[in-house]
């Protein structure tokens, strides 16, 4: 089933404010329904799933750095 985003944005701006917000956790919650159901995990379930053991590995300067070193390596194929 297609969803047309623009159709529920109109249709969720004539709702009063408290029912807008009840509609979306609802659409939320049949959301993560629907993705269990069919075996695909919520990716939110998925954060913090793997520890790496260094309370660095999240450090986005250092992830950059990493990235970097890694793309400038000539990373050559032996025969």
């Amino acid at each position: 089933m297609a969803v047309d985003k623009e159709k529920i944005e109109s249709l969720l701006a004539q709702l009063p404010e408290h029912l807008q917000e009840q509609v979306l956790a609802f659409a939320e919650s049949l959301v993560q329904k629907a993705a269990s159901m069919n075996g695909t995990p919520h990716v939110q379930s998925l954060f913090g799933a793997w520890d790496s053991g260094d309370p660095h590995s999240a450090d986005n300067d250092r992830i950059d750095i990493d990235l970097a070193r890694e793309s400038a390596s000539p990373h050559e194929v032996k025969p």
